[in-house]
């Protein structure tokens, strides 16, 4: 029988999906692990699938994506941030906003060439640029900054093979949201190392603090040309079984992208592209709805944990992701996620699985009704007490 190649034998297998199979065995268990929004796809885009599923639109579509979709996601990006994306050259509809950023790598950089990723990070960042044959160069993220980039830990990071940066604003696991002045301090740092950035957006209809707005990378003058921002349709609208993402950038990168898509899933289906344009032109009460739950929510997951004996948490800018400190019980963050499962029913991301700076913490996904997050708090709390 063949051997499996070394690169699959070694793929990373993320930390979120590994509680989630576990916890699949314990039939009460009440999940902070899997970062979905617990609503369903609103029936609006349900309906504008199936009518044009009906209608025909069950073919190929443009590589690039349907035109519709394409003209009406730049034009929802252009009002938002002033930008002047092009409909025809500088926009691909991908498999997801996951897709987005393989293509992104693979069109950016060669075999061996380094990509900046943020540690703690999103853990399938790590896994792509294995993929991608790319190095990881970790810029080290810090509790007592909010977990949020900066331009003096990003510099130390760079090395002689670096040519990408990968930012995630607001952040998967942390929740962080880079703030305008440093974003221009790193959009500087950019331009100084002649680095291309991929910026992964797909969060950023999620921030708790309306006078700190979320700013794209690619809004800071000379930057745009270098960036290539990676959004989706997953958690803003609550379509994450519908894989639709895209990637907005330069004419050049966007058309190896575009090549690259013919040979890895030829194009999104357009049925489903058609209930993203609905999306797009009228669903602003789920996002505002969706918002206002998690807000909720991230709000009571601070309060809570702040009662609890030894753990501890910042309070997240945005995304719907808290990174617990649970360093003080004595346990590493494995042990304290298994234990936490097993004796209180309650599953947890152990956050090592996002890098080497998560040791030591864990993540809590607060996507969940506000009952089920009320009493997933009160068990973890109470083991805990149990535990001091």
């Amino acid at each position: 029988m063949p051997v499996v190649s070394r690169r699959a034998q070694e793929a990373l297998y993320p930390s979120v999906r590994e509680m989630f199979e576990r916890a699949a065995r314990v039939p009460d268990a009440i999940s902070f692990a899997i970062g979905e929004p617990g609503f369903d796809t609103p029936r609006p885009m349900i309906d504008a699938a199936y009518r044009a599923a009906l209608a025909g639109d069950t073919h190929y579509t443009p590589n690039r994506g349907a035109v519709a979709l394409r003209r009406a996601w730049c034009d929802a990006r252009n009002r938002a941030d002033g930008t002047s994306y092009d409909p025809e050259r500088e926009i691909i509809v991908t498999a997801g906003g996951m897709e987005g950023v393989l293509l992104a790598m693979i069109a950016t950089m060669d075999a061996g060439d380094d990509i900046l990723i943020p540690d703690p990070g999103y853990a399938n960042y790590f896994g792509q640029a294995q993929m991608a044959q790319v190095g990881v160069a970790p810029v080290p993220l810090h509790e007592e900054h909010g977990w949020r980039m900066r331009a003096e830990d990003l510099k130390p990071a760079i090395t002689p093979r670096s040519r990408a940066l990968l930012l995630n604003s607001p952040s998967n696991p942390t929740g962080a949201i880079i703030g305008s002045d440093e974003l221009e301090r790193i959009a500087q740092v950019a331009r100084e190392h002649d680095l291309w950035v991929i910026s992964d957006e797909v969060y950023r209809a999620f921030v708790y603090d309306d006078a700190a707005p979320c700013r794209s990378i690619a809004q800071v003058p000379g930057t745009k040309e270098r960036t290539l921002v990676v959004d989706s349709f997953s958690k803003t609208y609550a379509m994450t079984g519908w894989r639709i993402g895209c990637v907005f950038g330069p004419e050049e990168a966007v058309g190896r992208m575009t090549v690259m898509q013919e040979n890895v899933v030829s194009c999104v289906p357009g049925a489903l592209q058609a209930g993203a344009v609905a999306a797009l032109e009228g669903a602003a009460d789920i996002l505002s709805t969706m918002k206002a739950a998690y807000r909720a929510n991230r709000d009571l997951v601070a309060r809570e944990v702040a009662r609890m004996p030894l753990v501890s948490c910042n309070v997240p800018d945005g995304a719907f992701y808290v990174l617990v400190n649970v360093k003080a019980t004595g346990l590493d963050d494995w042990e304290f996620a298994y234990r936490l499962l097993d004796e209180a029913h309650v599953v947890v991301t152990p956050a090592s699985g996002f890098g080497s700076r998560g040791a030591g913490y864990v993540r809590l996904s607060y996507v969940g009704t506000s009952e089920a997050t009320a009493e997933g708090l009160r068990r973890m709390g109470a083991w805990l007490e149990r535990l001091a």
